[in-house]
Order: structure tokens, then C-alpha cells, then sequence
């Protein structure tokens, strides 16, 4: 597992290019109350379900797991943001202020989601073009999504390629057509996919779902760590099967 240690001052992203390809991961915290209390409200029984009791059960139900998974309401803050392009990763941090170092990572700690999503347009805009292909594990259904919304709930102007009919490359939806054991199946994790691809994957003490209590615990330096390993292998599947992949003969 890499490090993650403080320093006093962070690089400047420097020499930017249009990329042709932008790989992106975001990891999210949990949701407000507000937010819980409202998706909570807009909630409503299977319509072939009259019985009172069994209402009021799937009701339980929901907001159990509504709770579990605030992290995936349009509401719950996104902590960071990792790109990575040919030449360039960089993470944008949400959560802290305090500097932080990521081997081989451009770390931009900007202290809260509002500055951060500044930062992270400014840099996008320099590195993209009309042709650049957004890459993501789940990108759009969700990171993409949640970024949009981010912006549009902070009165942002979005990136210019978040805007039109940007390419987007979907390595959940490009894997099935590597797989016959996974060509059918809605989701396919991102560990799947570089075992499948045999792609060397770090061993990470967390997942995705650990995140909001880590970052109610603090342990900011852990969520920025995960979503910058998967941002690596996520960019590494996709070079392997597009065919980009400088290793290959």
C-alpha cells in the first residue's frame, strides 16, 4: 500500500495539453439528514401493496436502507475528485485543507467541495477538447451524474465537456464484450475487471462503502489514497481494451 504523508507545498499542474482520453473517479460521503429526510418523503409503496403492516414494514425497509446508502443521493457531498490523463494524475481534494502527497499524484487540497469543483473545472477545461473521451468505472450513471449536480447545487458553471454530447467510455459496459462470464451481468466491480484483465490491483484495507465512516473519522489521507489507486486501474483497463495500451505488440 503507498503512503500518504503531509508536505508544506503542492506543484502546480503545469504544461496543459488537450488529453485525448480523461479518467476520472469521485468518492462521496454521506449524506445529509435534510437530504435522507427528503428522499425519506418521496418515497412510496409498490402500488400492488395495500395491506397497512406490509407498508409500513417496506417503508422500514427503505429507510434502512436509504441511511446505508446516503452516500449515493444527489445531495451527498463528493470528497474528491482523481483524473488521470497520458501525462498527468491529479486529485482534488474536498475535504481538507492540509497538504497532502500521493506518489506520483498531483494532490490540490482545497478545503471544501465548492472549491474544489472551481479547481477541478479550470483544470479540466485546459486538458480537454471536443474529442476527449471521458473514462470512468460507472461513469455514467454515476460520477458524471453526481458532478453535474454538484456543480448545478453550488450555482457552478459546469466544464465545458460536461455540458454537450461529450464521448464517454464506460469500463463496466466495455468489459462485457471482453467477458462471457460477466457479458450479461448489470454490474461487474472494478476489482472484477482487473482480475479478469490480470491487472496487478494494490491491496486496499477499504472499499467504497467504508468511505463516508472514514471520512466522518478523519482519515482523509485513506479516501484519497483508494480513489487514486482505482483511477490507475481503471485507466490501465481502459488502454488494455481499447487497444492503447503502450505495452502492447
Amino acid at each position: 500500500m503507498l503512503a500518504v504523508n503531509n508536505v508544506t507545498e503542492l506543484k502546480p499542474v503545469t504544461n496543459l495539453i488537450q488529453s485525448p482520453w480523461v479518467c476520472l473517479d469521485i468518492e462521496t460521503g454521506a449524506a445529509s439528514d435534510d437530504a435522507v429526510q427528503k428522499a425519506l418523503a418521496a418515497w412510496k409503496p409498490p402500488a400492488n401493496i395495500k395491506d397497512t403492516d406490509k407498508i409500513e414494514a417496506r417503508r422500514r425497509e427503505a429507510e434502512t436502507r436509504i441511511r446505508e446508502k446516503s452516500a449515493l443521493l444527489d445531495a451527498a457531498q463528493i470528497l474528491c475528485i482523481a483524473a488521470k490523463t497520458e501525462t498527468q494524475a491529479v486529485l482534488f481534494d474536498g475535504m481538507s485543507q492540509e497538504p497532502t502527497t500521493i506518489p506520483n499524484w498531483t494532490v490540490l487540497s482545497c478545503g471544501s467541495e465548492r472549491e474544489m469543483l472551481i479547481a477541478f473545472r479550470h483544470w479540466l477545461d485546459s486538458v480537454s477538447g471536443e474529442q476527449t473521451i471521458l473514462v470512468g468505472h460507472g461513469i455514467k450513471h454515476f460520477d458524471l451524474p453526481k458532478i453535474r449536480a454538484a456543480y448545478v447545487r453550488h450555482r457552478l458553471k459546469l466544464p465545458y465537456c460536461l455540458i454537450g454530447e461529450q464521448p464517454v467510455t464506460d469500463t463496466m459496459t466495455l468489459f462485457r464484450r471482453f467477458s462471457v462470464e460477466h457479458g450479461d451481468d448489470y454490474y461487474v466491480s472494478l476489482d472484477t475487471v482487473a482480475s479478469s484483465l490480470d491487472i496487478e490491483r494494490h491491496k486496499a484495507t477499504v472499499s467504497g462503502a467504508d468511505v463516508p465512516r472514514l471520512h466522518q473519522e478523519g482519515r482523509y489521507g485513506e479516501i484519497a489514497l483508494y480513489c487514486c489507486l482505482d483511477v490507475e486501474v481503471t485507466a490501465r483497463a481502459y488502454l488494455l481494451m481499447s487497444g492503447e495500451a503502450g505495452d502492447l505488440n
